[in-house]
């Protein structure tokens, strides 16, 4: 999902709604078939590891659209492909959280997210009814447990202390490479949508919404974390078989295609939807919804939404193929041939941005809107980067599905910096995220400026409980500061070198579950371990990007680096006594003048001296750049091991000395020490500093406002 966007935001969303059609837009518009198959050919998405598929779901649902209430029920199928034996299955109850106010995610909440605020008395559950065991046999196919022998069985399970997970008692274990299939029956109510789930009069946003098994992990044991504020979600890959039964009038989007709709006697219908490897099922259904239909390279791209949004379906068609484009060829082929995106209505807006298996919701455009108009601004970080960021979600979370409880930052924050990447693939060197007249800010410039809103209080590498809503800390760490680290890497090691080995992370680890470690080893063996980074001057340093990697996410280290001295001084001359070859003191020339200005010194009495000063606790190369009063330049490295460093160029005057001039480091988050014009007498004048500081503020407002 998006970063949790400052309180002007989420009120401008409610504004954009004042941009409506100039006419009733039609209820269908284009004409891409639905697709006969969940995965596109295999030539097209490559293959799927046949033991990636662990839990399949036939889920039968029927929603009182009146009562935003859900019947259904969940047959599982659930394969261990583990060493461990299991007694005992958990599952997730997601839709708990909104129970009561005594849940960990309401604690925590209290009673908004994102913005929005819970409706008095807008309480959701999942309340379940039955738990039938159907059978363990060796291996269990999907759809095919009626020739199986034996009888069904009903189990005993107990919510934990949390309501959002529970547990389910075995009368025999399941062993390594055997099955066990599980029937639920049970009741969901939805809550008034806030976060995430829920519904806003006829608008029904259906997510999280049955009971979902934990994920086993060989060497850890069951990963079925209670849900808060921050996490999100997690499982295993499998098959979905979903018939939805609704009122005949609902338009509805889900995951996967749709097989069939039969309509029923009763002024409903029956929807049955398939999906195959994937590891979640939500849908969304609305009478008004309008439906906008496209087609990228067989996949079929489709817009459901309120008609006051249609105005805005080209624009996110073109975010949305401008993420295809970007992400197919970074980091593999999309494997499946549907993509839908929700629109939710304006008294919605807390189920705007988020991401399902072949399916998200996104957020309106927020320079459509009549005010933002009227100032002159324009922008691209609504719901175009809304769209981009959440299609990213089907690789960083869909494909490469990583524990985002554990570390939310594999999914997040490597998709922001994936977001970053498709941005500059799609606008070019035109890539700017926010336009007020002449001046300019983008996504990156965007990201590194959040950082000095506490990115400095949690490391990146932890679990999504630890980070508290009271510090408003997750954004800013989880999301940004991840994508600064990976995009500085990228500026340091190489854009070619860095894109390399992401493609073949994400080769490697499609359909899996990835861990932190997974990823960053993988990059310091691809990349390193040791770096050479070279300067015009010869001189190289090395850069232990597994030091770098562990500093920037397991610490709360900064990044600073400042110019202490840039100046001119005399050269230390050889005036006075030295002993000759045979020992005796010779010479004794009187020294020359202290007070002489170094500005009337001829060029072979004076050197230009630089000294470098690393403020931060966090150690890493840092690029100079100096100019000399002759026209020439050079660029150097130093490698910021020590606190300090002294640059001296014998027989040249500097005019000015710069770090990181090409602003590649982006965890610097200070830069106003970054730029210093010479000094002429070596102890400072009182002056220089500021007035360099002063240039530096002058020059950021004309480039666009601190985006440096």
């Amino acid at each position: 999902m998006p970063a949790p966007r400052r309180r002007f935001l989420g009120l401008a969303l409610a504004a954009s709604a004042d941009v409506a059609c100039a006419e009733t837009p039609p209820a269908t518009r284009g004409d891409a078939p639905e697709p006969t198959a969940a995965l596109r050919p295999e030539g097209e998405r490559g293959a799927v590891p046949a033991d990636a598929r662990i839990a399949d779901y036939i889920l039968d649902a029927r929603l009182d659209a009146d009562a935003h209430r859900i019947e259904g029920t969940a047959r599982i199928t659930w394969r261990n492909r583990t060493p461990r034996t299991v007694r005992r299955l958990p599952f997730h109850l997601y839709m708990n959280a909104f129970r009561a106010e005594d849940t960990a995610w309401m604690r925590e909440a209290r009673g908004t997210h994102r913005g929005q605020k819970q409706k008095d008395g807008g309480w959701g559950y999942i309340d379940i009814s039955r738990i039938t065991l159907l059978g363990t046999p060796p291996i269990a196919e999907l759809g095919a447990l009626e020739a199986k022998p034996g009888a069904a069985k009903t189990l005993e399970w107990a919510e934990d202390d949390d309501p959002s997970t529970m547990m389910v008692e075995l009368e025999e274990p399941v062993g390594p490479g055997e099955s066990v299939v599980v029937e639920i029956d049970f009741v969901t109510q939805l809550p008034e949508v806030f976060a995430r789930t829920g519904f806003a009069d006829d608008f029904h946003m259906v997510a999280q919404w049955y009971p979902k098994i934990g994920v086993l992990d060989p060497s850890e044991g069951w990963q079925a974390h209670t849900f808060t504020f921050n996490s999100e979600f997690y499982a295993d890959f499998g098959d979905y078989e979903v018939t939805l039964d609704v009122p005949e009038a609902t338009v509805v989007g889900a995951s996967g295609i749709l097989v069939s709709e039969e309509p029923q006697a009763d002024g409903r219908k029956r929807l049955r939807y398939s999906a195959e490897m994937i590891h979640d099922f939500a849908w969304a259904a609305d009478p008004d919804f309008v439906e906008v239909r496209a087609e990228w390279r067989g996949i079929r791209l489709r817009q459901l939404m309120p008609p006051e949004y249609a105005g805005d379906a080209d624009a996110h068609e073109e975010a949305l193929v401008a993420a295809l484009e970007s992400m197919d060829r970074r980091f593999g082929p999309y494997p499946w041939s549907t993509i839908t995106i929700i629109h939710p209505p304006a008294d919605a807006g807390g189920a705007g941005g988020m991401e399902y298996p072949t399916l998200f919701t996104t957020t309106p455009i927020l320079s459509r809107s009549l005010w933002w108009r009227l100032i002159d601004l324009d922008e691209r970080f609504s719901g175009r980067f809304t769209t981009i960021h959440e299609f990213g979600h089907q690789y960083f979370q869909g494909l490469l599905a990583s524990d985002e409880f554990r570390e939310p930052w594999l999914d997040e924050g490597m998709n922001t910096m994936s977001n970053s990447l498709a941005l500059l693939d799609w606008n070019g060197d035109d890539n700017w995220a926010l336009r007020l007249g002449s001046q300019r800010l983008s996504d990156v410039d965007m990201t590194a400026l959040s950082l000095r809103a506490r990115g400095d209080l949690d490391p990146i590498r932890r679990p999504a409980d630890r980070f508290l809503a009271v510090t408003k800390t997750y954004g800013t760490t989880v999301y940004r500061k991840t994508a600064a680290t990976m995009l500085t890497l990228r500026n340091l090691a190489g854009a070619a070198e860095f894109d390399e080995a992401m493609r073949s992370y994400a080769d490697t680890w499609r359909f899996r579950h990835p861990s932190g470690d997974d990823l960053l080893d993988h990059l310091s063996r691809a990349l390193g371990p040791r770096l050479r980074l070279a300067a015009t001057s010869g001189a190289e340093v090395e850069w232990d990007v597994a030091d770098y990697l562990r500093q920037a996410m397991e610490t709360t280290d900064d990044v600073d680096y400042a110019l202490l001295e840039v100046g001119n001084r005399r050269r230390a001359g050889d005036a006075g006594w030295h002993r000759d070859e045979h020992g005796v003191l010779v010479g004794g020339e009187e020294p020359p003048p202290k007070v002489e200005p170094v500005a009337t010194l001829s060029d072979d009495l004076i050197e230009a001296v630089v000294v470098v000063r690393r403020e931060g606790a966090m150690r890493m190369p840092i690029d100079l750049a100096v100019e000399f009063e002759d026209g020439g330049a050079q660029r150097l490295w130093w490698d910021g091991e020590d606190r300090y460093h002294v640059f001296t160029w014998p027989g040249r005057r500097l005019r000015r000395a710069e770090l990181d001039p090409d602003h590649r480091n982006l965890l610097e988050v200070s830069r106003l020490n970054n730029l210093r014009y010479a000094d002429e007498a070596p102890d400072g004048d009182g002056l220089s500093e500021p007035a360099g500081d002063a240039l530096e503020i002058v020059s950021l407002a004309i480039l666009g406002g601190m985006g440096l």
